[in-house]
């Protein structure tokens, strides 16, 4: 086998592992059966960055962002990472029992307020309490409220990724708040 054809077989390979080509019918000859996916036709039209941002999404996602990977494969970058903030704004109100129409950065730094929030631990070095309050309010302010109020577009699916997994972190932070405050947010998860 001369280097050039193991370096076909190799792509080809790859391609196949990676959901961009795949095999057609049976009856038709090797060459003539290998076909593009709905995948591969994706990727070609917008860039192989949009493989690599689905393969990080590959992951177990917090439960109560299930939903968020249907909508990211569907390409709805923005609502998918919308979608998932609003999560966890949604647990951080349902743990924290606050007023609904507090949203956003306010619910954010009541919910963690490293003196009365009933999210903040008090078993935190002070720094650390604002540390977590701040992290909650900055994602917040940054990747669900503009979304809100206008139209943002995340042509980077890269980006929209990431915006998901930190909502699962901040999910997942939400599940040990839970369990410390003894207290269980609807449909949420102790993983």
């Amino acid at each position: 086998m001369t280097p050039q054809s193991a370096a076909l077989i190799e792509g080809i390979n790859w391609l196949i592992a990676n959901g961009l080509i795949a095999r057609g019918h049976p009856s038709q000859s090797a060459t003539e059966a290998m076909i593009i996916t709905r995948l591969g036709r994706r990727v070609l039209a917008e860039g192989v960055e949009t493989l690599d941002a689905q393969k990080r999404l590959g992951l177990d996602l917090h439960p109560r962002l299930a939903r968020v990977r249907s909508q990211f494969l569907l390409g709805e970058y923005e609502l998918a990472a919308f979608a998932a903030m609003r999560e966890v704004e949604i647990s951080v109100r349902e743990l924290s029992r606050l007023d609904g129409a507090l949203v956003g950065v306010k619910l954010m730094r009541r919910a963690f307020n490293p003196e009365s929030g009933r999210l903040a631990d008090p078993d935190l070095d002070d720094g650390e309490k604002v540390g977590t309050m701040e992290l909650f309010a900055g994602s917040i302010g940054t990747f669900k409220n503009p979304p809100s109020h206008r139209q943002v577009n995340y042509a980077d699916p890269t980006e929209a990724s990431e915006v998901v997994l930190l909502a699962d972190l901040l999910m997942r932070i939400l599940d040990r708040t839970a369990t410390r405050i003894g207290d269980k947010a609807e449909g949420g998860s102790s993983s």
